[in-house]
């Protein structure tokens, strides 16, 4: 039996609905940069994983094709909240979520790219409102930056929001891709298939069943209701075409740099 690893974010909960339903699999859940950590080490086989992790050890993975967690444009859920201009945080530190390593390599390379500016960061885990009293700026995801994206103010002060797909995409043109499903070269190849086909079907079924499974979300409607959640996961792109390879390999060639 596979041993799969599921991201606990709202981002992937449609297909790993529908894939949990359907089949039976060995499910290990973690945050993107703890599921980085199982797939290196031989503990998972397969993973949505964040993509620096594919692109630092290609050695390691198979890429499953068709698949991703992309956006072109706005994401939603990788916001940078700052109580400046973001021109205006060169030098400064900016807090950073410990969940993904994709996120803050992408909020260096903005910053430095396409603004000439140079950020330092540090991992923290404080809740948003108190990382803001002793840092001017935080890099929330997953579904901390989706409860926090509707803020417009902090401790008495105009808070600016920076989704860092929306940036990327306004600079670039292309799709930004956040997380690649992948799966280690020593993985069975007969059940690799057999999960690719699986992956595929649950995919579409969720593709074409947002509404239902939104009534089916764990989070507070309070927090994130069905026509939010909807509108989230109808923003993300789950596929892996060429244009998508095109923005993956410019991220790359700019952490190269």
């Amino acid at each position: 039996m596979l041993k799969i690893g599921k991201i606990n974010f709202a981002n992937l909960f449609p297909i790993f609905h529908c894939l949990e339903k359907e089949h039976l699999y060995e499910i290990i859940s973690g945050v993107p940069s703890e599921l980085n950590s199982l797939i290196r080490e031989g503990k998972i086989d397969v993973s949505p994983s964040s993509s620096i992790e594919y692109l630092r050890h290609p050695e390691l993975y198979n890429l499953i094709e068709e698949h991703s967690v992309s956006s072109f444009g706005a994401i939603k859920s990788i916001l940078l909240f700052s109580a400046y201009d973001i021109s205006s945080l060169d030098g400064k530190t900016v807090l950073v979520s410990f969940q993904s390593e994709t996120s803050v390599a992408l909020l260096k390379v903005i910053c430095y790219e396409f603004y000439g500016i140079t950020v330092n960061v540090e991992i923290s885990d404080t809740p948003l409102i108190e990382g803001l009293t002793t840092h001017p700026a935080y890099l929330l995801i997953g579904d901390n930056a989706l409860f926090e994206s509707r803020r417009s103010v902090v401790i008495g002060r105009k808070l600016y929001t920076y989704d860092l797909g929306q940036l990327w995409y306004e600079h670039t043109g292309l799709p930004f891709v956040f997380a690649l499903w992948i799966a280690r070269k020593d993985c069975n190849p007969k059940l690799l298939s057999e999960f690719k086909i699986s992956l595929m079907q649950a995919k579409k079924r969720a593709l074409n069943t947002l509404s239902e499974i939104a009534l089916l979300s764990p989070y507070p409607v309070a927090i994130l209701s069905k026509d939010m959640l909807v509108s989230y996961w109808e923003n993300i792109s789950y596929d892996l075409t060429e244009k998508h390879m095109q923005g993956l390999k410019l991220f790359e060639s700019y952490l190269k740099k």
